[in-house]
């Protein structure tokens, strides 16, 4: 039963993922059929839906440490799932703004209900492994987005892949009421004897209760470090295509294709890494975290040598350069979610989990893409129409953002402890 949930979980995280991630690649077919002023509205359309659904992730996320988590999720991916469907009855800009941004409401559940759940169905040994996988899927459905959009537009309507995803979404929806929802923190021994009173924390979250949290440093910390580096990375994969059409003249079909490719390699990535930073906690508190470094810095490197390369998509010599040296750089920026979210999952006490990950993905994938994808459009302007010097930016910002690292391996070590302190205490006061 524990393993059929984690297969729908996925599944859902798998058609959530490709929901945000089919509309601008069909930009120009969308402003043609619906007659739009220019494709820079679907950008803003895109960029409010992301925006919309980190702040609904929020008030999702507190409802999910007060009331059911599954019958939340049920809810939300029933929305979800309609109005991706009503979308495709869209006749103009405003309508068309209107369906995906009440889709965005339900798209918002997702992640912090998902990962949250996630915690509670993985042991603690796991949960790298397990949070990789996910990593891996979210990372499949972005894919899965770009390659219906990118080929099916060549030869179906632009509402195609909008009915896909509704019906994966309403697959989704059904297959949910067969998971058996876990107890809040029946996987973590480290709370095993810890009542509401911990950290002054009640299911029901409030300001105050906010403010607790944050005397877990490293949670503040890690919080951090994701946003900047979704600053640094947040526009590569969402422009690629654009980048490689734009300044390599490669084809729309060639272009996806080479997409596919270089951010597939985050498939297998993600649970190798999550794998190998399990056992790195094993041995040192800060095992996983120093596994990040690893993949920060490589990755980086990668990715600032092959954005740095000049040429055309008629060198075939340099094209295969540039492929192996952009999928290394995304292989091994793939290890580097995973192992944040199971850092952030050892950390929080299980009453506000759902909180924290919304948190997260409120500061990462929406704020930090969202700002990522401002200085890539500046920068394009600034170097005559070219989004190549702003991908050797990013990927500097990105080496960068390591320093972050610095502070966070000085707290982690000491909250786990204090959280370990603490229960033992309790343990003790109760034996007595």
């Amino acid at each position: 039963m524990k393993q059929n949930s984690f297969f729908i979980l996925v599944l859902l995280i798998l058609f959530s993922s490709t929901l945000f991630s089919i509309l601008t690649p069909m930009a120009n077919e969308i402003t043609l059929a619906l007659g739009l002023a220019g494709e820079e509205q679907i950008i803003y359309i895109n960029s409010m839906f992301l925006i919309v659904g980190a702040v609904s992730s929020l008030v999702w996320a507190i409802l999910g440490d007060k009331f059911s988590r599954k019958i939340l999720l049920i809810i939300a991916t029933l929305e979800w799932s309609i109005f991706t469907l009503i979308t495709t009855l869209a006749t103009d800009f405003y309508s068309l703004l209107i369906y995906q941004l009440i889709t965005a409401v339900g798209f918002g559940a997702a992640i912090p209900l998902t990962y949250s759940l996630l915690v509670d169905l993985s042991d603690m040994k796991e949960r790298g492994k397990k949070f990789g996988l996910l990593s891996a899927v979210y990372v499949l459905g972005n894919g899965l987005g770009q390659f219906l959009s990118g080929f099916l537009i060549e030869v179906c309507p632009w509402i195609v892949p909008f009915i896909v995803v509704s019906i994966g979404g309403f697959v989704c929806s059904i297959l949910l009421f067969t998971v058996k929802e876990p107890l809040r923190g029946a996987k973590d021994k480290l709370y095993e004897t810890l009542d509401e009173s911990f950290l002054g924390l009640s299911y029901k979250i409030r300001i105050k209760d906010l403010k607790q949290i944050w005397k877990i440093k490293s949670i503040f910390l890690i919080l951090c470090f994701n946003f900047a580096m979704f600053i640094a990375i947040g526009a590569i994969s969402s422009l690629l295509i654009a980048m490689l059409k734009n300044d390599y003249q490669f084809s729309s079909t060639i272009a996806t294709i080479f997409l596919i490719i270089i951010f597939g390699s985050q498939i297998p990535s993600g649970p190798l890494f999550g794998y190998i930073g399990d056992k790195s906690y094993e041995k040192n508190k800060k095992g996983r975290m120093k596994m990040v470094l690893v993949c920060l810095i490589t990755g980086s490197l990668f990715y600032i040598v092959a954005f740095s390369l000049v040429f055309t998509s008629t060198e075939i010599l340099m094209v295969i350069i540039f492929l192996l040296l952009t999928i290394s750089g995304a292989f091994f920026f793939g290890g580097i979610d995973p192992l944040t979210q199971a850092t952030l999952g050892e950390i929080n006490p299980p009453q506000i989990r759902s909180t924290i990950y919304s948190l997260n993905y409120l500061l990462t994938i929406t704020i930090g893409r969202s700002i990522s994808l401002l200085m890539v459009g500046q920068l394009f302007v600034f170097f005559n129409n070219q989004y190549r010097p702003a991908y050797v930016i990013l990927a500097i910002m990105a080496l960068l953002s390591n320093l972050l690292l610095i502070p966070i391996f000085k707290f982690l070590p000491r909250d786990i402890d204090k959280i370990k302190s603490r229960q033992k205490k309790k343990n003790e006061v109760k034996q007595e």
